[in-house]
């Protein structure tokens, strides 16, 4: 269920969309004491909380549309904690203006956290630091990966073996929330990917080379329902069970993650070990 908190928890976390009107740091610049470079980003903060905690329910204005925070709330002791991101290059994308959390609660209620961030063909530079009391030396582990990489058409090209192994620049992050003052540091290779992403037409992408792809109808309804990589076999591909498919592909080196799909939903999966309060920043290039 669609959760959010309320005003009042915005009010007291203070969290809100910053406007600079200078640009944003660059990478390899001085930067503020704090660690965060200075210029217009978007604020998002993740906050650990005792087991038992309930989130609240979904607030909505007087026009009877939600009210959408930014702020997740996680156990502050646990593993594998959901955190999913949205965003893309599409049309569908267009419609999220501002970072907002559409769903705040990440392991209390069975399923992770939904954040959605604004589109940025230029991507953004990410930086995050822990902060509240240093008690017995926490530490969050941030670990990324793919779930979902749609076309304009909505088809999930995950399922359908469409996007090949890649990975991303940095595998892990881990952060920690020493004694003393924190300062944040770039987590932005966590949100850089390198693979190929192929489709079944060509787009209005230069495409980088064409492949065959081993793919299955089962319910014989006229859709490729999966595809994987063909066997080869005596230097023939050959297909078990399914066809063998033409597909247009397109290599990313260390790209934006969300640069890769119309839409794409990406998860961060987070060990928590005593972190009270984590601060992420998206600064757009």
């Amino acid at each position: 269920m669609r959760k959010t908190v309320s005003l009042s928890f915005l009010i007291i976390a203070a969290i809100t969309f910053l406007a600079g009107q200078t640009s944003a740091t660059k990478p390899g610049q001085e930067v503020n004491p704090n660690g965060f470079p200075s210029g217009e980003h978007y604020n998002l903060n993740i906050i650990g909380k005792k087991a038992g905690f309930t989130c609240q329910e979904q607030e909505y204005d007087e026009n009877g549309n939600p009210i959408y925070g930014n702020v997740v709330f996680v156990p502050e002791n646990g593993e594998g904690i959901g955190i999913y991101m949205q965003s893309g290059k599409g049309k569908k994308a267009e419609a999220i203006t501002e970072l907002q959390v559409i769903d705040p609660c990440a392991g209390f209620d069975g399923d992770g956290a939904t954040i959605q961030l604004p589109k940025n063909e230029a991507g953004y530079r990410v930086y995050a630091r822990a902060l509240a009391k240093p008690t017995d030396n926490p530490d969050i582990t941030l670990v990324p990966s793919l779930v979902a990489v749609e076309d304009e058409n909505g088809n999930d090209l995950i399922y359908l073996g469409l996007v090949t192994d890649g990975g991303f620049q940095a595998l892990d992050e881990t952060i920690y929330r020493a004694k003393g003052k924190s300062k944040a540091i770039d987590i932005s290779a966590l949100f850089k990917w390198t693979g190929q992403v192929c489709y079944f037409s060509p787009t209005d992408v230069n495409q980088d080379s064409t492949k065959y792809i081993c793919c299955e109808d089962t319910d014989l309804d006229g859709v490729f329902d999966s595809c994987v990589e063909p066997t080869l076999a005596d230097g023939t591909l050959t297909c078990f069970g399914g066809e063998l498919v033409s597909v247009y592909c397109e290599a990313y080196e260390n790209e934006w993650v969300f640069n890769i799909g119309d839409f794409v939903t990406y998860l961060w999966s987070a060990d928590n070990n005593g972190v009270k309060l984590l601060q992420v920043r998206f600064y757009p290039n």
